[in-house]
């Protein structure tokens, strides 16, 4: 067998094994899917600059010009580079996180601030349930993450928050020169202070039409969980980890608090409807005042942020709003999209104090749109059409291309905190106890 370097889109040397000729159906299928994506994805999306824009038509053909010498895999990632390139997070080939395109390991992964640890494992794998990632595919785990990097746009946090996906999926490692052969890779880990590699073969691919959050495995007590082994069972969750399966839900606690976790901007189809729980929440707070409002947009990924403006503009406007720390936002690396604009919403109309790490997006982003669907792999290519302008600056676009205008500094927390593997395994929330300098105990 023969290996092949050629360099692949954004600079990363794709191998290609070409132990035999691909068949000439497959090679003109994946040409009209890149033809698909060059003359109408990126036709439709208008976050790219020209200059981005000339370099993706570019990288494009190019793989265009390869397709036959490479892996599925190797031009999925190509496509999503591409993609990638308009350096604007909505804008994206749906592979992992909205859709479930490549395959993942048996083990689920988070980076804490202080390592990467296996957080949940299929039973088999129960053994490396708290191990710190050490390699991946032979390189350190901070240097392969640099390696799928290109894989997806967005600023540093939201790129944290996505090579958790893309470290544990053969497919994205193939796809970034990281990996040959079947997608078997060897993990370094740390175990009870010693130094174990391990080899994971990947899961069969269950495609996925819906999407499958990260963060989700964080607690035991999320639906996504079951089948699996969790690094925190038998232990005590905190009100973030144990309010994990819900959508939204407004509790109080101790000490004049009312803790508000709002972790998807969408209906829950099991409960109450946005507008009804906006409506409860704002009727109880302005009945039965509190001294505090937590509200919690960590795990908070977006959604429709229209279901959930008149809330956050009424908590805005509310006597706890205009109090200098009356509402207490926490925030974190996986606060993306709608949930920017409701952030944005709090900063601009109330006194709100906002804590924990930079969110994962910027202040000036595009996104509304659609999807491009490529015609014989069945890959969803995200475009952005409608800017989100929350800075200061007047970008001068036309209005009708502004989806969303308010005036902000700055998304950044005032006060910075970030889970650690410690108080993580000891069911504690550094966030919380950092906003009101004590633990959060809901009433029961």
């Amino acid at each position: 067998m023969r290996a092949a370097m050629i360099m692949g889109l954004c600079g990363v040397a794709l191998i290609a094994y070409a132990s035999s000729p691909q068949p000439k159906n497959r090679v003109a299928a994946w040409r009209e899917d890149i033809e698909t994506a060059r003359s109408e994805f990126l036709k439709k999306d208008r976050s790219f600059s020209e200059a981005a824009r000339r370099r993706a038509e570019s990288a494009l053909r190019r793989l265009e010009d390869h397709v036959g010498d490479l892996s599925d895999a190797q031009v999925e990632a190509g496509l999503a580079r591409a993609a990638a390139m308009s350096g604007n997070a909505h804008t994206r080939a749906y592979l992992l996180r909205n859709r479930g395109v490549w395959r993942r390991y048996p083990i689920r992964i988070w980076r804490f601030a202080d390592s990467w640890r296996v957080i949940a494992a299929r039973p088999p794998h129960a053994d490396l349930l708290g191990a710190r990632l050490v390699k991946v595919a032979g390189r350190p785990v901070e240097k392969a993450a640099r390696k799928v990097r290109p894989l997806f746009a967005g600023n540093d946090n939201w790129a944290r928050y996505m090579a958790t996906y893309s470290l544990t999926s053969p497919d994205a490692l193939i796809g970034s020169g990281l990996l040959a052969g079947d997608g078997s890779a060897a993990f370094v880990l740390e175990i009870a202070g010693r130094t174990v590699r391990t080899v994971l073969a990947p899961e069969p691919l269950s495609r996925r039409d819906v999407p499958e959050e990260s963060w989700w495995f964080l607690s035991p007590a999320h639906p996504a969980t079951a089948g699996w082994r969790h690094v925190l069972e038998g232990v005590v969750l905190p009100a973030v980890l144990e309010g994990a399966g819900r959508s939204y839900r407004f509790a109080r606690a101790e000490g004049e608090v009312a803790y508000l976790q709002f972790n998807r901007a969408q209906n829950d189809p099991l409960g109450e409807s946005i507008a009804a729980f906006s409506d409860r929440v704002l009727a109880e707070l302005a009945a039965r005042p509190v001294a505090k409002l937590v509200v919690d947009l960590r795990f908070n990924t977006g959604g429709d942020l229209t279901k959930g403006w008149r809330l956050f503009e009424g908590l805005a406007a509310s006597p706890l709003g205009r109090t200098p720390g009356g509402i207490l936002v926490i925030v974190g690396p996986n606060t993306f999209s709608a949930a920017i604009s409701h952030l944005a919403q709090l900063r601009q109309g109330s006194r709100a104090i906002v804590v924990g790490t930079s969110p994962g997006d910027v202040l000036e982003t595009w996104s509304e749109g659609g999807n491009v669907l490529l015609p014989n792999s069945g890959i969803n290519m995200h475009y952005a059409d409608r800017a989100h302008t929350y800075s200061l600056a007047d970008r001068g676009l036309p209005p009708e291309l502004v989806a969303l205008d308010l005036d902000v500094a700055s998304l950044e927390p005032d006060q910075y905190v970030d889970w650690t593997w410690p108080t993580y395994k000891a069911g504690r929330d550094p966030y919380l106890e950092k906003a009101l300098g004590r633990p959060l105990r809901l009433e029961r």
